[in-house]
């Protein structure tokens, strides 16, 4: 077998990386990465970025949830406001949370905050929901979670407890429906 001459491996890995550039704003890169099968390079995202666009969530995004809901899934919040994209609002408001027949799919760059609040009505953190580019994290269709305690994140990426849980949800995406209050 012949070796493949570095100039194509420059301009293999350089198409792979334009096509996998779905939002350059995100700076949304391919890298090789040693954990993937075969070598095949992975999609990532700029964690600082989706963080910075998610910290600004009250200006960005927009209140989907009118009440503070019963948090029974996040053991450091009481109660929880749900923030959204806009373009994804009626989508959102759309779930059932007792129908696992729904079929539901988010389109990438989708951004979901839940802002915490604590029994005393104080803001405990943030929880962050952001759909990355095809191929970010296959096994969780692709979304990035993060965690935010004060000005710490306790947690970035593909967070794998965050995934387990949100898997109950496949057929709405990962997203749980919520009560919506009225």
């Amino acid at each position: 077998m012949r070796p493949v001459p570095k100039l194509c491996v420059v301009l293999i890995l350089g198409v792979v990386g334009f096509a996998g550039c779905a939002e350059p704003e995100r700076t949304a890169r391919t890298e090789a990465s040693g954990d993937d099968e075969g070598g095949v390079p992975s999609v990532e995202l700029s964690s600082e970025e989706v963080l910075a666009e998610a910290m600004g969530f009250e200006d960005n995004l927009i209140r989907l949830s009118e009440t503070a809901e019963q948090s029974e899934t996040h053991a450091d919040a009481a109660s929880v406001f749900v923030w959204g994209s806009a373009s994804v609002a009626d989508l959102y408001l759309s779930i059932d949370p007792d129908d696992p027949t729904q079929s539901v799919d988010f389109p990438v760059g989708t951004m979901f905050v839940k802002e915490h609040f604590d029994e005393a009505g104080d803001r405990a953190g943030l929880t962050v929901m952001y759909k990355g580019p095809e191929g970010y994290n296959p096994d969780a269709r692709d979304w990035f979670w993060a965690r935010v305690r004060g000005e710490e994140t306790t947690h970035a990426g593909r967070v794998e407890w965050c995934s387990d849980c949100h898997n109950a949800a496949h057929n709405s995406d990962f997203v749980v429906g919520f009560g919506k209050s009225p």
